[in-house]
């Protein structure tokens, strides 16, 4: 296949007929905004013409020869335009989640060509379209293109058009290796059988190739020689003790390399990973715990407005035969952009995922479906992937034949792409269109997109994974916490209410009642670092009484009686005491999310195999939040939160609560296959004396994957914290506490720190820091840490830019 790139300089005109300089793959805004940062304060707000109005890209090419079939082929259109080949059109098209290939035999020509987009703006061409419930704007329903920059209440809204992605001229006449599909059909003490299913384009009797398989260190395990004697081939291949691929904490990530070559070329090459995955959905026996516990879920108003189920069952991951805990969070796009994504981006966000434990991502329905690298990465990287579908809070158009055959197309393209790699768990039809639907139901919003313009290309292209039909999934209704999947942010009326309306004594309980068996969405909010604040606003705007840059760049709901800023400051002065000034204030905007994260991620692992997962809403930004629902920031620093995941997610962690007869339980959570020996020593602690009293000491070993629960007999005063600390070889490995009531910490100390060398830095306290903050343009390997009196901690930092700058300040009661 001889192909001609067609990318870099273009010309965009607008209808007034001004022209710019313009660079495919792009978009209008980036090619028309190229000396001012869209993103600071209100800019964004001046360009919302933009999606109003018809842009067309040329450019011109030469053509030496034409050798064979010939096409040009577009990744993405973005979204509704013609196409013109030396003023002929060749076609129209309105979806850009899949790729162009368009044919220009007789049009394509010797010598000098020119190739024409006409976008037509993607406003404009819905507008007589029916109105269509659901969340934010809704006009995006009728259109298939990312829908989240429309405007969600996380990102603003930026309706573009564009190239976005490369652009080419193929000429195809030669041999070709086509839809591949590589499996594992079987993994046992035998070893592994892996099945390989492909076809051939432009198929020539009697080809010859050689096919190999390569180990994870590059030895070869298979070769075979074969000609080809039909269009269709297929290879089992079985491999002797084969190295399974693990998610990340349960083992390691091996990739085989799968190659067909001819003599003369490598015609298809795929990294690939053996594994088995099954999602074990066991009913829970009348009367047993599990049973016991659902009915209580049942009677708490949020969950009583979705649950109507009489039977229970679990929903647990298990890959190889292990059940696996998943920590994780919803990820989206990186950009608002599709042009402005990097390969260097997406590699710098899965990677800080999976420092700090992450196991799992869903690829949420609102975004993309993602480039190759984010796959590839994810593999890597030992990240677990669940995938959404491109459908997201809405009745979307599913009785419409239109509709449905763009759901075909797209489910035939996302097959192809993403099957083959080994972090692919399972399928979702999309993102909370079937909320309120049971599968007793004869129709509800989605099952016409999940069965007519899903299932059967799934089926074809990828019928060795699960697909469920949405996301909440299972259960009467869908979004029922007792059976499947379950979406926390679907009671988010409620628990804005509760912030609202009480003291918030009891948050630590009130949070634990959100308990599900697989949580898909839990919610936690808060502000990102001063570091990439400063980068989208002034330092006068981050200590504005009227917090006005913080609502340009903090996204709300219409739907909701408040803003999502003002539930969040709530919830700060609430939990962790009134502000005592303009930085108080800003401190608790961050660490309320650490907060947040750490009462649920500790509940969830508390009920461990009754609930299985948390995918918290969300890891990354798709542009510079202020204050929002990412665990990671726009500028890939990490939040608060972040930290906070990161501790309660290690594989061994303690965990403190009072349960409703009031007595206190030390919860020791584990997700350790290995047989290590651990130490316990739980203690009170006078945060003003720094006295502190031993409760508990015990030394525990083989926990093996699973929990151990110990009743505490201590009582707390008001200035006490019950603390626990975990040791292995004698070092600490995981520290918990609990307090009752609210958490007031305002008193700020500027922290000394040591200098150890480049890559990290000592801090020690005098006294009893609850919170020590230290911001500055880095990644630092801890961050929003405990310390004791006199008690040291080095911390490992990762210099980002030239200010080498560092600030500690201590935060305590």
């Amino acid at each position: 296949m001889k192909k001609t790139d067609l990318c870099g300089s273009w010309t965009l005109t607008d209808m007034d007929g001004k022209k710019y300089d313009a660079i495919v793959p792009g978009c209008v805004h980036t090619d028309i905004i190229k000396d001012e940062n869209i993103f600071y304060r209100d800019n964004f707000e001046k360009y919302q013409w933009i999606e109003e109005k018809e842009w067309e890209y040329t450019k011109e090419f030469d053509v030496e020869s034409i050798e064979g079939y010939a096409y040009i082929v577009f990744e993405c259109l973005d979204v509704y335009c013609d196409v013109y080949l030396n003023d002929s059109l060749i076609g129209s098209f309105s979806n850009m989640y899949i790729p162009h290939k368009i044919s220009v035999d007789g049009t394509l020509k010797v010598g000098k060509n020119e190739l024409k987009v006409h976008f037509y703006s993607p406003v404009e061409a819905v507008k007589d379209f029916p109105e269509r419930a659901g969340a934010f704007t809704t006009e995006r329903m009728n259109t298939r293109r990312m829908q989240c920059t429309y405007g969600w209440d996380w990102v603003a809204r930026f309706l573009t058009c564009g190239i976005s992605k490369p652009v080419y001229l193929m000429f195809d006449n030669d041999f070709e290796i086509d839809n591949v599909y590589i499996y594992t059909s079987t993994s046992d003490s035998f070893g592994a059988v892996v099945d390989v299913h492909g076809e051939t384009r432009n198929y020539k009797d009697g080809k010859m190739v050689y096919i190999n398989v390569y180990s994870p260190s590059g030895e070869k395990l298979f070769e075979k020689k074969e000609c080809l004697a039909t269009k269709f081939f297929v290879e089992t291949i079985c491999i002797e003790n084969p190295q399974l691929w693990y998610p990340n904490g349960y083992g390691e990530q091996p990739l085989y390399l799968f190659e067909i070559s001819s003599e003369d070329d490598i015609l298809f090459s795929q990294k690939f990973g053996i594994r088995t995955v099954r999602i074990i959905e066991n009913r829970d026996e009348a009367g047993s715990e599990y049973y016991n516990k659902c009915i209580e879920i049942k009677q708490n108003p949020s969950a009583d407005e979705y649950d109507r189920n009489d039977e229970f069952c679990g929903f647990i991951l298990a890959v190889n035969g292990i059940k696996i805990m998943c920590k994780g969070s919803n990820y989206v796009p990186t950009e608002p952009f599709v042009s402005e994504e990097t390969d260097k981006k997406i590699t710098a966000v899965l990677e800080l995922a999976k420092e700090c434990g992450t196991n799992i991502l869903r690829v949420w329905g609102g975004g993309k479906f993602e480039r190759e690298h984010f796959y590839s990465e994810c593999d890597r990287l030992g990240i677990m992937i669940i995938h959404d579908f491109m459908m997201a809070c809405g009745e979307y158009p599913e009785h419409e034949k239109w509709f449905i055959d763009e759901l075909i197309s797209e489910s035939e393209y996302a097959a192809k792409l993403i099957r083959n790699h080994p972090s692919l768990m399972w399928w979702q039809g999309d993102n909370e269109n079937a909320i309120r639907g049971t599968f007793e139901d004869k129709n509800y919003h989605g099952k016409l997109s999940a069965y007519e313009g899903i299932l059967e290309n799934l089926k074809k292209y990828d019928y060795s994974r699960r697909f469920l039909v949405s996301s909440p999934y299972g259960g009467k209704l869908f979004a029922s916490k007792t059976v499947g999947t379950t979406h926390n942010t679907q009671f988010l009326n409620y628990v804005f209410d509760y912030i609202e309306e009480n003291t918030l004594e009891d948050y630590k309980e009130y949070l634990g009642m959100y308990l599900a068996r697989f949580v898909s969405e839990e919610p936690s909010l808060g502000a990102i670092c001063k570091n990439s604040m400063l980068r989208l606003m002034t330092e006068e705007d981050i200590y504005a009484e009227d917090m006005k840059m913080w609502y340009k760049h903090t996204r709300t709901n219409p739907y909701l009686k408040h803003e999502v800023l003002e539930y969040i400051v709530m919830l700060a002065e609430k939990i962790l005491g009134g502000f005592k000034n303009s930085e108080d204030k800003y401190f608790k905007l961050k660490y309320v999310q650490y907060e947040w994260i750490r009462v649920s991620l500790e509940n969830l692992r508390r009920n461990k195999w009754f609930s299985s997962g948390v995918v918290y809403w969300m890891l990354n930004d798709c542009w510079p939040a202020a204050s929002g629902w990412a665990l990671i920031d726009y500028f890939c620093m990490p939040k608060a939160s972040y930290y906070s995941f990161k501790r309660a997610a290690k594989p061994v962690i303690t965990s403190i609560s009072r349960e409703k007869d009031k007595k206190l339980f030390l919860t020791l959570c584990s997700d350790d296959l290995s047989i290590n020996e651990y130490r316990l020593e739980a203690y009170k602690l006078n945060y003003n004396s720094n006295s502190r009293e031993t409760v508990f000491l015990r030394a525990i070993s083989n926990l093996k994957n699973d929990n151990l629960r110990l009743e505490l007999n201590a009582d707390i005063s008001s200035d006490e914290l019950l603390i626990c600390d975990l040791f292995s070889d004698f070092k600490l490995v995981d520290r918990s506490f609990y307090k009752d009531g609210i958490l007031p910490i305002s008193k700020t100390f500027e922290m000394d720190f040591e200098r150890i060398d480049v890559n990290s830095i000592k801090i020690k306290a005098d006294r009893y820091i609850h919170a020590v903050e230290l911001d500055g343009e880095y990644i630092f390997s801890d961050n929003y840490f405990t310390l004791l009196k006199d008690e040291e901690k080095v911390v490992k930092v990762k210099l980002l830019g030239e200010n080498k700058e560092i600030k500690a300040l201590g935060y305590t009661f």
